[in-house]
């Protein structure tokens, strides 16, 4: 709550109404009042709204948040999961690029798999998206 009232400039001094406050100034404290809380709210607002996580993140196949990214030769990342049970299930072949391919060749992406790592670091939401 500190903070909060911190980041918006108010030191708490001015939060005490006493009975002999003149009335104007009471009316300028709620102003204020009213103002840092339309702030605050407007600033959740504008959080909520940005809840969005870019498609780079997302496999190719089930277009969810990847845990183990893999790259294909081809240069194509893929969720390792879902990847596997496509080569297992429909054929030994890149689903995007249809070039063959094995499980023995994917590559963990460990680029990726940092920058997924940060961002649900920081968009701790985004793990239950």
């Amino acid at each position: 709550s500190s903070g909060i009232n911190a980041e918006y400039g108010e030191t708490g001094s001015d939060d005490v109404v006493e009975a002999d406050d003149d009335p104007t100034d009471l009316e300028s404290k709620y102003t204020n009042h009213l103002d840092t809380l339309n702030k605050m709210f407007a600033e959740l607002d504008d959080r909520r709204k940005k809840r969005d996580v870019p498609d780079y993140l997302c496999g190719k196949i089930s277009f969810e948040i990847m845990k183990d990214p893999v790259i294909t030769p081809s240069g194509v990342t893929y969720e390792r999961a879902n990847l596997e049970e496509h080569l297992q299930r429909v054929g030994h072949f890149d689903p995007l690029t249809r070039e063959p391919l094995k499980r023995e060749k994917l590559i963990p992406n460990l680029a990726m798999k940092e920058v997924i790592e940060d961002f649900l670091e920081n968009n701790p939401w985004a793990e239950y998206y």
